[in-house]
């Protein structure tokens, strides 16, 4: 069978089964994703666990931003 093909041609694809060098490979998608999801709990545990204290008593910051932060 292989007397069906040429010589340089069974060569070229032998050397592209072995694959290329990758130096430096991309980060992977699965890691930026998981560091974004990190990122926003941070966020919105910092947004519903916070409590700032105002004239009236402590506050949740989430309750705080949404009422408009008005003073006093």
């Amino acid at each position: 069978m292989s007397d069906l093909f040429r010589k340089e041609a069974l060569e070229n694809r032998s050397r592209a089964l072995y694959g290329e060098v990758a130096l430096r490979g991309p980060l992977s998608s699965w890691l930026l994703t998981g560091l974004i999801l990190l990122f926003a709990m941070v966020i919105i545990g910092v947004l519903f666990g916070l409590k700032i204290e105002t004239g009236d008593g402590p506050v949740r910051l989430v309750t705080w931003l949404l009422s408009g932060a008005k003073d006093g």
